[in-house]
């Protein structure tokens, strides 16, 4: 009788423990993890490139006329636009070349430029410089040198008044002029909180560090950047983070 008991007790065991596993879920599909099924070839749909990569660029060349030197938002000399027949385009190039290219590329020069061809968001024609000829005079793009010269900041407090914001093409506040020829910079995400606060002709003063010209940079500019830590507006500090 033993035995027959013991006999339906582990019969009755394996019966409950094949119920439960057959009643487990399947295993929920983690994002970014691969599930069961053929997988899509590497690099995308299709086998084709991943999303972020452009590919090969066709390299073409184009003569024009230099109309403008172009800044970036901290007035760092990165960009020529030219004038190539009825086209208006912009021509690309690192900051760290800006020392080089300036002295051949003059406003009014000509000039021949080889590059990849791109079209910018708001639908302008730009080409990424590979190589610039002005006259006898060739430049070829570079990257900085291996052992470039680290950017140095100087930790300063100053004051002024407010004299203009600084947007980009959307309209965002991006950076507070002051009268005494100093650029404000602070993070995106309070841009538009500071551009409340921060009137024209209101009083301000930060705390912040200096950023200096790197290597090869040329300013169109001559404005002092800010990095701020605080801003003070109206007697009130403001955390910048």
């Amino acid at each position: 009788m033993k035995r027959i008991a013991l006999a339906a007790v582990i019969t009755a065991a394996l019966t409950f423990s094949a119920n439960v596993f057959a009643q487990q879920p399947a295993p929920l599909a983690v994002a970014g993890t691969p599930g069961p099924g053929p997988r899509p070839p590497a690099g995308g749909p299709a086998g084709g490139p991943a999303h972020h990569e452009q590919g090969l660029r066709p390299v073409t060349t184009i003569q024009g006329k230099v109309v403008k030197l172009k800044a970036n938002n901290d007035f760092t000399f990165d960009g020529i636009y030219l004038l190539s027949g009825s086209d208006s385009l912009l021509v690309k190039f690192p900051a760290h070349m800006g020392s080089q290219i300036m002295p051949v590329a003059k406003t009014g020069s000509q000039i021949s430029v080889s590059g990849a061809l791109e079209t910018s968001p708001s639908g302008m024609k730009e080409i990424k410089l590979v190589s610039l000829t002005a006259g006898d005079k060739t430049l070829t793009e570079t990257s900085p040198g291996t052992a470039p010269v680290a950017v140095q900041e100087t930790s300063l407090t100053g004051s002024g008044k407010v004299s203009a914001l600084q947007t980009d093409r959307e309209g965002r506040v991006t950076g507070i002029f002051t009268d005494n020829k100093t650029l404000l910079r602070f993070p995106p995400h309070i841009g538009s909180q500071l551009g409340t606060l921060a009137a024209k002709g209101s009083a301000i003063s930060y705390t912040g560090s200096q950023k200096t010209k790197a290597q090869g940079e040329v300013q169109l500019e001559d404005y002092k950047i800010i990095r701020c830590s605080t801003i003070t507006v109206n007697g009130q500090q403001y955390l910048v983070k």
